[in-house]
């Protein structure tokens, strides 16, 4: 099993590309502590949680979705994907609550 990481973590070296980015410090403390809760929470333990993991998961998530970027500065980019981001969580949560509103075997 451990030469099965070995491998992993040679192609992930292979594949990966370094790219240094400055946080401000509130960032870099978020990112600590999601990256921890996330490896706290873990139900199968396995690889690490970094904050590398986190920062690649949400560039993953903006190349997915490039429509979420919409903005001629950071501070627009930012307020324009949050804006987006939290009417997305609002249709959810009405979807949900109208879903616990249905009686069982009530058609909508």
């Amino acid at each position: 099993m451990a030469d099965d990481s070995a491998k992993r973590r040679a192609v992930q070296a292979e594949e990966e590309r370094p790219k240094w980015v400055p946080l401000r410090e509130d960032q870099h403390s978020e990112l600590s502590a999601i990256a921890r809760e996330l490896m706290l929470a873990r139900s199968q333990k396995g690889g690490r949680i970094t904050e590398n993991t986190v920062i690649r998961v949400a560039v993953d998530l903006m190349i997915r979705h490039p429509e979420l970027l919409v903005g001629d500065t950071e501070e627009d980019l930012r307020t324009n994907m949050f804006s987006r981001f939290e009417q997305l969580l609002e249709r959810e949560r009405e979807l949900l609550a109208a879903g616990t509103e249905d009686k069982p075997g009530e058609a909508r």
